[in-house]
């Protein structure tokens, strides 16, 4: 007897296999079962590549017809650069449809339930639910916002210091916590660091221990192109886009362009660089996913665009004293009611460090209401909401 909610948790964990290369598409999982067995599977792989039905559907080592397809997300059902996937499923034979979640997106919200309804295909909704609408979260606050997903990382001292005061850094957390760092960074479209933190560190922003085909896009806030050519960033040879506001050394723009750095310009907004703007210009270069490394200024400063949607925290058993650097930079809180506030998500341990992971912002009610509107459209499925 097949579980259901076990076969939506092998989806999910195929569809997790396609984050760091989907930009502005959701990542989606599928699996393919019949008489009892699963017979494909399938993930998206990429952007403006087969959706994750038509992966599985390909995948079968036998004719998926009178079988069950298991799938994280509603599948498309228009056209876009790849057929509607409600098509191929119809084709295939397939009997029952389980859907994880509702597609957030209005355009195509339960409309893939009806068309599979009408074609007499039976369809349940709601399986693993909770988890399916929590690993889309990304492409829903895009939907919603049109905004990237903004994520802080940060490493601490037990008394909330980032560095000494001398400014060193290395290493305040252990090395289990930097290797997943490395994996944050892998499933990421971008990195971003202050100017402060490559004029204290010079880091490579590299990604290492993941065999990843991408990687992350490496941004740098440095609105009055401060940069030394000579820092690791620069001479690395990597993708690396420097954001500023003004620039009047057009012999340092030329040098910096013949390493292969970009240089993207956007608005002032007390003397920094206008996040907001960013934001809409990471949007428009299809970078979905950033990943925000400091310093605390930086942090600061996307917290008050109230831009941080998660922050991964960790926490090393060291202490370091007032006369450290602080985790975040001037907040301007009066009183205990203008705190920003989020909510603790997650907690795991790496070796001597304790990782928390906090939300600013939970996109996955969205998701889960939409579903439930949905609910009275097809057959029941169990929630684990």
């Amino acid at each position: 007897m097949v579980n259901p909610l076990l076969i939506m948790d092998e989806a999910i964990q195929l569809a997790l296999m396609g984050k760091g290369y989907n930009y502005t598409n959701p990542i989606v999982g599928a699996v393919v079962v019949k008489n009892g067995r699963v017979i494909g599977r399938g993930y998206h792989t990429g952007f403006g590549m087969p959706h994750a039905e038509i992966e599985a559907l390909k995948d079968c080592e036998e004719s998926p017809e009178g079988g069950d397809l298991y799938v994280t997300l509603e599948p498309c059902s228009t056209t876009g650069k790849t057929p509607p996937c409600t098509e191929a499923i119809i084709k295939s034979g397939i009997k029952r449809v389980f859907i994880g979640v509702v597609d957030p997106n209005p355009n195509h919200s339960g409309n893939a339930i009806k068309i599979l309804n009408d074609a007499g295909i039976e369809v349940f909704l709601g399986f693993n639910e909770y988890v399916c609408a929590e690993i889309i979260e990304d492409f829903t606050k895009f939907i919603l916002k049109r905004q990237p997903y903004f994520t802080l990382k940060a490493a601490s001292s037990i008394d909330g210091m980032i560095a000494t005061s001398t400014g060193d850094s290395k290493w305040i957390s252990g090395e289990s916590s930097r290797v997943y760092v490395h994996y944050l960074r892998s499933v990421s479209d971008a990195i971003i660091i202050g100017i402060n933190t490559v004029k204290n560190d010079d880091p490579l922003l590299n990604v290492r221990n993941f065999n990843r085909e991408k990687e992350p896009l490496k941004i740098i806030l440095d609105s009055k192109l401060s940069i030394s050519p000579e820092s690791k960033v620069v001479r690395d040879f990597g993708k690396y886009l420097i954001v500023a506001t003004t620039v009047s050394d057009d012999a340092k723009m030329d040098l910096l362009k013949s390493y292969g750095v970009r240089v993207l310009i956007c608005k002032e907004k007390n003397g920094l660089v206008d996040l907001m703007d960013l934001s809409d210009k990471l949007v428009a270069l299809n970078l979905l996913n950033i990943f925000v490394e400091g310093g605390g200024k930086v942090f600061a400063s996307f917290i008050k665009e109230g831009l941080v949607d998660r922050f991964y925290h960790f926490i090393s058993p060291k202490v370091i004293g007032g006369d450290g650097v602080p985790l975040f930079g001037d907040l301007n809180c009066v009183k205990i009611e203008d705190a920003y506030k989020c909510k603790l998500t997650d907690t795991k341990r790496f070796e001597e460090d304790i990782l928390h992971v906090y939300k600013f912002n939970d996109y996955t009610d969205h998701v889960l209401q939409l579903t439930e509107k949905f609910r009275n459209r097809c057959k029941y499925g169990c929630s684990q909401g």
